[in-house]
């Protein structure tokens, strides 16, 4: 019996309108565990190079790992990859929540979606049941909305729903797709391959238990969690991400005016704990996770007398500009630096409604975020003018402006709309005049909100992320391993317990050299998917922004990135242009990829 998958990965050509199952085998979930390896392996075998992401032929996969959907905390991950219309390279980003989990409920370990539909198209997955559905009275609904009538047609409130927006429908460049509402895979612009496919939604029912060879050792390591909250994971269930931004502003390292800065007075005002105490309601959880790191916020325009479940009154504007919905949750902090701290904004509730309107629409929140202070710092230094704009000037420090520039980015309005869903390096190009020295950036994909001036482990994942600016680590072995497995890695498990519970879910005597190994061959077909359409060595680089000095940080030199690219390829197997050799190939059982890069 198989343990933590079922064999069955489920291929939809939305061209023709037909389905089928394809069984990759027992060696290859032991060899890649889903996520990642799954997606480079189809990217590399089945795609050519030089293919454009919003090409048909690009494929869009949807892969958990073998841990997602067992009853363990963190087991609700699932990564979503193609092709990048930011980057033009690999293409990777994860999600939590629940839908990933239904999958695996559904009896499917990944969906790969090939081809495009003509009209928009929702896909309904019950079980082993698989139908294309007509999403035109769909298109151009925010995800709210779209939800509402999926959920209502198919008439069962337990199904789950992944989606795009209009920012993926209009295809912005950063668009992601969500599922739950407030979970999402933001990075690298899957959400506009999807919409380049006219596919709406993916809704998902799974009444399945995910096998598990040994469930009395699943069930004590979930209790660990449970029973060590306050020891292993206070601030994560008690704040979710963003508590410490004031200490990071102290250090020098929080991302300000387009990463100018190291410091923003504000910081106080717009972090978790502000959110805590001015517009949280509730803290929720993903999948089987005691861990509820998950903010949920909700704000009225106007007094409306209401009380909450704790007796305080609901938030209130006081400026009485917006209301912002409980269920596209709450900003975490890579949303309350972009949106705030690095625009220049101490607005807590405007920063929350941006991060609402984001949700709603679909739209990377870091790349939005780092793609205005491209243009306001290009304002400030007159090269970019209103007559690049229409007549729109983006200026730092305006909170209304924020919410606003999210709604015509996503609908690509107006001449201001259409530049910056490009994203910013993009937009850069097309303007030219000097433009793109202030793209902060990493291969097309705008870097995360820790300076790597300030955070020296940030350096490699930015570097050699095979996505570019991401700031999830997914370059180093646990990181990337565990994304590779379904298993979210804000939880404080060690090593072997990872180890333990990848054993006990799928029954194999795995130890950690074999893991190391699954991560490097991993890593090696997203690098030797980046080489074969030209991502080299040459890309393996920071932004301009990083060589210049912060008050409290020195700038990072070539030679410091040298040093850390001859190192990184060195520890890989990999020769001294980044090139995994045919030796190391061989090792990991990839011979096959060899001949992909000439």
């Amino acid at each position: 019996m198989r343990y933590g998958y079922w064999n069955r990965i489920l291929n939809v050509d939305l061209t023709e309108r037909r389905w089928w199952v394809e069984e990759p085998g027992d060696d290859l979930y032991r060899q890649l565990l889903g996520g990642r390896g799954f997606i480079a392996r189809t990217l590399l075998r089945d795609t050519a190079a030089g293919i454009d992401a919003y090409d048909p032929g690009n494929p869009l996969l949807f892969m958990p790992g073998v841990l997602t959907g067992v009853p363990l905390p963190g087991s609700g991950r699932h990564t979503i990859g193609a092709r990048s219309p930011l980057s033009a390279g690999y293409g990777e980003s994860e999600a939590g929540g629940f839908w990933g989990a239904e999958l695996k409920k559904a009896g499917w370990d990944g969906i790969v979606v090939r081809g495009a539909s003509e009209t928009p198209v929702y896909l309904w997955i019950n079980e082993d049941t698989v139908e294309f559905r007509d999403a035109a009275h769909l298109w151009g609904l925010v995800t709210g909305q779209a939800e509402e009538q999926i959920v209502a047609e198919l008439g069962d409130p337990r199904i789950r729903v992944a989606q795009i927006g209009p920012a993926g429908e209009n295809l912005v460049r950063f668009a992601s797709i969500s599922n739950d509402l407030n979970e999402v895979a933001g990075r690298a612009g899957m959400g506009a391959v999807m919409g380049a496919k006219k596919l709406k939604a993916i809704a998902v029912r799974g009444k399945k238990n995910v096998p598990v060879a040994d469930p009395e050792a699943i069930k004590r390591i979930a209790k660990w969690v449970s029973g060590t909250l306050d020891e292993n994971h206070y601030a994560f269930h008690n704040f979710g991400t963003g508590a410490a931004m004031a200490a990071k502003s102290a250090e020098g390292g929080m991302p300000t005016l387009n990463y100018q800065l190291g410091a923003f007075e504000g910081s106080d005002r717009i972090s978790a704990i502000a959110v805590r105490d001015q517009v949280r309601v509730e803290m929720r959880g993903c999948y089987a996770c005691s861990v509820r790191c998950k903010k949920f916020v909700r704000v009225e325009a106007r007094d409306t007398g209401e009380k909450l479940k704790n007796g305080r009154p609901v938030p209130v504007d006081p400026k009485g500009r917006w209301s912002i919905e409980l269920r596209y949750g709450g900003p975490e902090y890579e949303s309350l630096a972009a949106l705030g701290a690095n625009l220049g904004i101490d607005d807590l509730i405007a920063v929350c409604k941006a991060n609402e309107q984001a949700n709603a629409y679909c739209l990377d929140t870091i790349s939005l975020g780092c793609t205005i202070a491209w243009a306001a710092e290009c304002f400030e230094r007159e090269l970019l003018t209103a007559a690049d704009t229409g007549g729109y000037a983006v200026r730092f420090h305006d909170p209304e402006q924020v919410v606003e520039l999210a709604g015509k980015i996503a609908r690509r309005e107006g001449v201001i709309g259409e530049l910056l869903a490009e994203g910013a390096l993009r937009a850069a190009q097309r303007i030219g005049r000097g433009t793109e020295q202030y793209v902060v950036h990493v291969k097309g994909l705008e870097i995360a909100m820790h300076d790597p001036r300030h955070m020296e482990r940030m350096r490699t994942s930015y570097l050699f992320s095979p996505t570019g600016g991401d700031h999830m680590g997914s370059a180093t072995n646990k990181n990337g391993l565990r994304n590779q497995a379904g298993l979210c890695f804000f939880l404080n498990y060690s090593d072997q317990m990872a180890l333990d519970a990848l054993c006990a879910t799928t029954g194999w005597d795995l130890d950690q050299q074999e893991l190391d190994q699954i991560f490097e061959r991993g890593i090696s077909l997203t690098r030797l998917f980046n080489l074969r359409e030209g991502v080299t060595r040459a890309d393996d680089t920071l932004p301009h922004r990083m060589r210049e000095d912060l008050p409290k940080h020195a700038g990072i030199t070539q030679e410091q990135i040298d040093a850390l690219a001859d190192g990184y390829y060195r520890d890989r197997g990999w020769d001294a242009s980044g090139i995994p050799t045919p030796e190391r190939l061989a090792e990991l059982g990839l011979s096959e990829f060899a001949g992909s890069v000439v």
